[in-house]
């Protein structure tokens, strides 16, 4: 969408740049002639700095602490909202990567361009462009779409009247472009119209509605039902719904985006081969994030007398009236956030024993000083304290042994445990492994069927885009869960498999009935990890289902790990990652953010406390 990124100093030396079409360099020229040098627009750095020249549009910010400007020119054709943000954000992200650098060498008098590499900013720069591309184009169809009822007649005339065949294969398209491939068209084709069709399929256009049967009686009065019991009947065999099933996946790259999701920024290869997945939120975001609260307190400091001697404290000696009142407004605010009562309580008890007749700094605010405690409070809960390196345990297990690594996702009803299970797959194919898949559920209708689909998309994924191998193990319903888990184990170490994933049936955590099996579960199938699998949504309860989930596996097995699924729904309220963690001092590994098998990361402690705190 744009044409040109680019960063240079006051004096003009080009530090960075990308390109994506070409630009004169009038252009250029007449921005730093026109307003750095002439003073027809100041160069301030005000939140809209525009200026046009020819067809293009230039907009800008500064860093008078750097004597930089960052500069992006795209089409005045174009109506990019986003342009104002992302230079910020660009800005910021640049900032943070280099400034230390760049002072010095100003202070050395040494140039800027000789060995500074910045790929770094590169790699960030494509992320976040990609990101806010996306989210225009989203917008964009939601108002292509809003506007469709209005358009209707008129495109359907025209193509009456006559279109090229190519356009009537367009038009025809019933199926939306995913963002990242249509920002890949827009690049492509900013000349060109763009062409869609608000026809119905059609299929759905020839369609009748079912004509209602008349209702048939026996002679005794009583209704006769077997003549429609087939017509009824809408439960295929087993083999003829998986048959079903396997239809393959498009073709189509841009469909094959929407089914898995964003491949691009969901993880990357080390330098050893090993696909790592990415942090959920990672350094980026942060130092985005950190920016703009530093914007919105400049925006508010000051902004009367009182305030600004009202923060003008330091060096007072806490006691506990001070803390528990400036605890009180915190444990509100953690209660908000999802963090159950008794965790809530817990960190504010942390943070008054730590504080209690300590001094503040100067400048600093006993209610600053409390929050600054409470950061430190929930890292600490949140760091782990064993190996959160799943796939070097894989790695190493491997090596040194012929039994496959064994990894079990437990947890309660409707959580996502299926689908999380095979994003961890995704990923672990991705890594080459062979996988075999255990469906255990042997309890929940069409578990089984579940699964199988899930095995007949990663392994068509798989071939396409590289990988490892994966196949379903079941033994249909009604079997003991143990006994199949024990089974296929064995038939993963017989046949070579590297990695089994065994599901599990849902269980309320407070029957324990349902609970109790757990137990032989874990001695029979001997997993090397268990994971369970947590809601976001699920709130203070939290805290009970992780207790009652770990004590239900026996004195001698604990839970490995945390999954935390659903987090894309809860904004800021991901207090559950605390509420687990606090019950049984075991890590959160994965977040879910979606319904892709790229939906997945690692957890991100930065993140995690900056939403809370928030």
């Amino acid at each position: 969408m744009i044409d040109l990124f680019k960063i240079f100093t006051f004096g003009g030396l080009t530090l960075w740049q990308k390109k994506y079409n070409d630009v004169p360099p009038s252009v250029i020229n007449s921005l730093v002639n026109d307003v750095f040098i002439d003073k027809k627009k100041s160069p301030s750095t005000s939140d809209q700095n525009i200026y046009h020249k020819d067809h293009y549009t230039l907009q800008w910010k500064i860093s008078e602490e750097l004597s930089l400007n960052f500069v992006v020119v795209y089409q005045s054709l174009l109506q990019l909202p986003y342009i104002e943000e992302l230079i910020e954000a660009m800005k910021s992200v640049f900032i943070s990567f280099y400034s230390d650098l760049i002072k010095k060498r100003q202070d050395s008098g040494r140039t800027l361009e000789i060995q500074v590499d910045f790929s770094k900013f590169e790699a960030v720069f494509d992320m976040k462009l990609a990101e806010f591309e996306n989210q225009y184009n989203k917008r964009s169809n939601h108002r292509e779409v809003a506007a469709a009822p209005a358009d209707t007649d008129i495109s359907s005339s025209k193509n009456d009247e006559g279109t090229s065949s190519s356009d009537s294969e367009e038009t025809a398209s019933g199926i939306s472009t995913p963002s990242g491939a249509a920002t890949t068209k827009r690049r492509a084709r900013r000349s060109k119209k763009s062409k869609s069709s608000l026809a119905p399929p059609a299929a759905t256009a020839d369609k009748k509605k079912p004509v209602k049967q008349m209702r048939k009686w026996n002679d005794d009065g009583t209704i006769n039902d077997t003549a429609d019991s087939t017509e009824l009947d809408y439960a295929a065999s087993r083999n003829q719904s998986s048959d079903s099933l396997k239809k393959p996946l498009s073709n189509d790259n841009a469909l094959m985006q929407f089914e898995v999701g964003d491949v691009n920024n969901w993880g990357k290869a080390d330098k050893s081969g090993n696909f790592i997945l990415s942090e959920l939120s990672a350094e980026v975001d942060n130092i985005i994030s950190e920016n703009k609260s530093k914007k919105n307190e400049e925006e508010t400091t000051n902004k009367s007398a009182f305030d600004f001697f009202k923060n003008i404290v330091g060096g007072k000696t806490m006691n506990r009236a001070d803390l528990t009142i400036a605890l009180a407004a915190m444990k509100d605010h953690l209660l908000k956030k999802n963090v159950a009562n008794e965790a809530a309580d817990h960190l504010c008890k942390t943070v008054e024993e730590a504080l209690l007749g300590t001094k503040t700094s100067n400048w600093t605010s006993v209610q600053a000083t409390v929050q600054t405690a409470m950061h430190s409070a929930l890292r600490r809960i949140l760091t782990p304290t064993t190996s959160v390196d799943l796939l070097y345990e894989v790695k190493n297990s491997r090596a040194s042994r012929k039994r496959p690594y064994v990894i079990s996702v437990v947890g309660v009803n409707g959580v996502g445990k299926s689908t999380n299970l095979s994003k961890i797959g995704f990923w672990l194919l991705q890594n080459k492994y062979r996988l075999l898949i255990a469906a255990c559920d042997t309890f929940r209708s069409g578990a089984v069927e579940q699964l199988g689909v899930h095995v007949n998309r990663l392994q068509e994924l798989t071939n396409r885009m590289g990988g490892g191998e994966v196949e379903l193990f079941d033994k249909g319903y009604g079997g003991d869960a143990a006994v199949i888990a024990q089974k296929a184990v064995q038939y993963a170490e017989s046949n070579g498999f590297d990695v089994v994933l065994i599901d599990t049936a849902g269980r309320r955590h407070n029957d324990k009935r349902l609970m109790s099996p757990l137990e032989k579960f874990t001695k029979l199938a001997q997993p090397d990890k268990i994971i369970m699998v947590g809601e976001a949504l699920v709130g203070t309860d939290s805290v009970q289902q992780a207790r009652n989930f770990n004590s239900a596996l026996g004195n001698t097995r604990n839970l490995d790990f945390f999954l935390i699924s659903k987090c894309d729904t809860v904004g800021d309220m991901v207090g559950t990652l605390v509420n687990m963690t606090y019950a049984t001092n075991i890590p959160v590994l994965f977040v879910g953010t979606g319904q892709h098998y790229t939906d997945l990361k690692t957890m991100n402690i930065d993140w995690a406390v900056n939403l809370l705190m928030g």
